[in-house]
């Protein structure tokens, strides 16, 4: 009887092992994005902006001229033109 258990044991253990290199050869189940931005959007949460790029970012933003404040007419009817 105790060579049945470790046959038995045995085919257990191979059956998981099958059962676990089947589930790692799967895809991992995507994600559908209605738009581009929104696919966008994800990946920007999903990745570190390394530090470099972002004290450059922030030399770049530092370098740009004041923004000028549109007039009330241009604010009420949405005019993208400053």
């Amino acid at each position: 009887m105790n060579s049945h258990k470790k046959i038995v044991t045995h085919r257990q253990a191979e059956e998981q092992q099958q059962t676990q290199n089947v589930q790692q050869s799967q895809p991992a189940a995507g994600r559908e994005f209605a738009t581009v931005e929104e696919l966008l959007r994800h990946d920007a949460e999903q990745t570190p902006v390394p530090p470099t790029v972002a004290q450059r970012l922030q030399a770049s933003l530092s370098e740009l001229p004041p923004a000028t404040p549109r007039s009330w007419w241009r604010r009420l009817l949405g005019g993208s033109n400053p």
